[in-house]
């Protein structure tokens, strides 16, 4: 069964925000990730992360906490029969379930002994301008 978990780390400014997206899109090894996105254009990591901040920049959002990352990984057992595109298209389905009117840009890695997808949310919904917010009840909901 894949673990998902809740990166507690807070990007609190527009950098910590920048670098966490190049993290996601480049991983450890400095290599291109498959990537997948809702709410933005699909480019490159920098043409994202600019697409979200005019999002925060739009509803003057910028002082808040800017994003939430979040990891799926999967064991060994199931990297047996599943793949970069097989885990990309679960990357699709999770964020349209879980962060829909919400920016998500999330990232394949294969760079480690598990394969993973990590998920970067804007803050700030595309749609109001409200946060995000799941809490614990929230996060349950997306584990089971």
């Amino acid at each position: 069964m894949p673990v998902f978990k809740a990166v507690n780390k807070v990007c609190q400014n527009g950098s910590d925000f920048r670098n966490l997206v190049l993290y996601a899109a480049n991983g450890k090894t400095g290599g291109e990730n498959v990537c997948g996105a809702q709410g933005v254009l699909l480019g490159d990591a920098d043409s994202m992360y600019s697409q979200m901040e005019e999002v925060k920049k739009y509803f003057r959002k910028e002082d808040k906490r800017q994003t939430l990352h979040y990891v799926l990984s999967f064991s060994m057992e199931e990297m047996k029969y599943k793949g970069t595109s097989e885990a990309l298209e679960i990357g699709y389905h999770v964020a349209g379930y879980f962060f829909t009117g919400w920016q998500a840009v999330f990232w394949v890695h294969d760079d480690t002994d598990n394969l993973h997808i990590h998920f970067v949310v804007n803050g700030t919904s595309y749609e109001d301008g409200r946060a995000f917010d799941i809490g614990p009840a929230g996060l349950q909901e997306i584990k089971q």
